[in-house]
Parts: structure tokens; sequence; C-alpha cells
């Protein structure tokens, strides 16, 4: 067989084709422009998953000694990267709840809002208070904050 080859008997024949380095640039090329194409489909499916739901509250109560009606102070902002509809702020007194509504007030991203209301219902000087900003986000699902807060001598 060494022979036959050394004889010619063998003859390599020439195929027309692409290199190797220009087929290793060419899967290159590919590979990159799907990966950039899943990256960029992933990034738009799921960033509606990833939005961020987050509210910065300060709460006072404060309760007029001559007169005994109480108020409350509220200062909320949206700190998150969603929209946030607000519910209502209950203060929860036992068996009976003071609800405070808020009438689905909208809050955008860095946007916040703030009131003083008279609260209708016995609140007492001097006693902690659980108060909870109750609200929705915009796919549906609730969102709350809940803090305790001493109710003072205006």
């Amino acid at each position: 067989m060494l022979q036959l080859m050394m004889k010619g008997g063998y003859k390599l024949k020439k195929r027309k084709g692409l290199s190797s380095i220009l087929g290793t640039v060419i899967v290159l090329a590919i590979t990159l422009v799907l990966g950039g194409l899943l990256y960029a489909y992933s990034n738009g499916l799921f960033s509606s998953l990833t939005q961020n739901a987050s509210l910065q509250t300060q709460v006072s109560i404060y309760v007029n000694p001559n007169t005994g009606q109480a108020y409350i102070q509220y200062y909320i902002s949206n700190t998150g990267s969603t929209q946030i509809y607000l519910s209502s702020i209950q203060i929860l007194n036992g068996t009976r709840n003071i609800i405070i509504p808020l009438n689905n007030n909208l809050l955008q991203p860095g946007q916040t809002v703030q009131n003083i209301t008279s609260i209708n219902g016995k609140i007492t000087a001097g006693q902690y208070y659980t108060v909870e900003i109750a609200g929705n986000l915009p796919n549906g699902k609730p969102y709350s904050v809940v803090q305790n807060v001493l109710a003072s001598i205006a």
C-alpha cells in the first residue's frame, strides 16, 4: 500500500469548501446572534415579574386631650419600581378596626402622598396601635405595609 502511495496510486481529491477558520467564525457569529435574541426575549418577558414594590411609610397618631378627638398623619412614598393602588389605612384596635379609605389612590414610583385625617373611633394616648396600609399591585395581587404606632398627645 505504501508503494501505491509513492507511485501515485492514491490521489487526494481537491475539495472545494470553507476553511476551518471561516467555519468557526460563522458558527461563533450565529451563536452570538442567537444568544442576543434569547437575552432580549427573556428580558422583555420577565421584566414584569421582577418589578419591585416597596413603600416607605411614616405614620403618627395624635390625640387632642381636651376633646378626645384623634388624628392620623401619614406620609407614604413609593420607593419601588412599580405603581401601587392604595386602598385603605386600617388601625387595628382589638375587635373593632378603624378603616380610613384611600379610594385606590394611584402611587407611581417616586411619588408620595401625605395627609392628616381625623379618626372616627376610640383612640387612647400612650397606647400602641397596629396600622396597616393596604393596596394592590397592577397585576391584582394585594400589597400591604404594617407598623406599630404610639398614639401621642397633640
